[in-house]
């Protein structure tokens, strides 16, 4: 392979930015990541780790702790708004496992195999400016650092992004949810399943992380921004869900009122270019995706890897970083959109239909399962 001794500069300390300095770093390049926030963390939330992303653990050499610090799924089951079954898809068919694991565990294995100096905190980006054929990156603190090449990791609203390509704001798609984090325990619940329910309009999942935490996630359409009730995030769940599969209720009820996080959910619609010269984006700042089918971690963590091959194979940023995203964007595009459309299953409303999607799905369970298993057996 071709690599020169490249100075790298990642905006971004999140998964994506912070899996992409390990992989950087592994295949010998001076990389260095500047993050807003003053520490370094991810907060209260888990995600799933499908056999694409568990695939990228291994690559980087963290399989073995993030099986330590997670928990292993075998079945993602869903069901009515009651509790019946409608489709059980087996996860466990891969060479890879697929993980439940908190999103602060995951952060932890990715920046901790990096010096800690090539995280640098509470550094606002700002601007950059091309200086022959380097870039150099400004911040508010008027710091000033000059490198080869700079990814944009800064996810959603990405700064990068807008002085880059000047893009309108994501699109909001009439959901909100809700994400919760408990060590109660359903009575009876299977610890390798993800358990997700569809009612009217409104959808909830619960799957177990590693140190027997319960992490769960409810879904609902609603108009954006729209403020909490004035009983509170938890009591408005508990109305919310209160004749749902008694686990609902009783996992919400035992989550502090401080351990629900509420996020509106955007995506942009996928297009090119992400890129110009020897600036690029990564993860969410490129194609943020709904989390229906619990693929952006796993996206950031396949850009990763292929970043680091392109960035080694090409000795120019710039060939490199087209490479990269022409060998990205199909893929992403793919689980952008597939992502939506699963997002249009949950929109429905009206009873009828309601019970008519409840039929689809069962009648579809082997196209699903076989849909899970395209997506998930991808190898960066």
């Amino acid at each position: 392979m071709i690599q020169t001794a490249q100075k790298i500069i990642i905006i971004g300390g999140g998964i994506g930015g912070a899996a992409t300095a390990l992989a950087l770093h592994q295949a010998g390049f001076d990389v260095t990541v500047y993050e807003r926030t003053s520490e370094l963390r991810e907060v209260g939330a888990g995600i799933a780790l499908w056999a694409n992303a568990t695939h990228v653990l291994q690559n980087l050499g963290l399989l073995e702790e993030a099986i330590r610090v997670g928990n292993p799924i075998t079945n993602y089951q869903f069901n009515s708004q009651a509790g019946k079954e409608l489709v059980n898809v087996n996860v466990n068919r891969f060479d890879l496992p697929v993980l439940g694991i908190h999103r602060a565990d995951l952060h932890a294995l990715l920046w901790g195999n990096v010096a800690r100096e090539k995280f640098v905190l509470g550094q606002i980006f700002e601007r950059f400016h091309q200086v022959g054929d380097k870039i150099q990156a400004d911040f508010a603190s008027g710091l000033k650092i000059e490198g080869d090449a700079l990814i944009g990791a800064d996810g959603l609203k990405s700064r990068v992004r807008a002085l880059l390509l000047g893009d309108n704001p994501p699109i909001y798609r009439n959901f909100t949810t809700w994400r919760g984090l408990t060590d109660y325990i359903p009575n009876g619940y299977r610890s390798d399943y993800i358990r997700e329910f569809f009612g009217l309009g409104k959808a909830f999942g619960f799957m177990m992380l590693g140190k027997n935490r319960m992490y769960w996630y409810a879904a609902a359409k609603a108009p954006e921004a729209q403020p909490d009730s004035a009983l509170g995030r938890k009591r408005e769940l508990e109305q919310m869900y209160q004749d749902w599969f008694p686990a609902i209720p009783e996992l919400i009820a035992a989550t502090d009122e401080a351990n629900i996080l509420k996020t509106d959910l955007y995506d942009r619609i996928p297009t090119r270019p992400w890129g110009k010269q020897n600036i690029t984006l990564l993860g969410d700042a490129a194609h943020p995706m709904l989390p229906t089918l619990g693929q952006g971690a796993c996206m950031a963590l396949e850009d990763a890897i292929v970043i680091t091959k392109c960035l080694q194979a090409q000795s120019d940023p710039t060939s490199a970083f087209e490479k990269y995203e022409s060998q990205r964007f199909a893929r992403t595009k793919s689980i952008v959109e597939q992502s939506l459309r699963s997002s249009k299953m949950g929109e429905l409303e009206n009873p009828y239909a309601v019970a008519l999607r409840n039929t689809f799905m069962k009648l579809m369970g082997a196209a699903i399962n076989n849909s899970f298993h395209s997506i998930h057996a991808y190898r960066a």
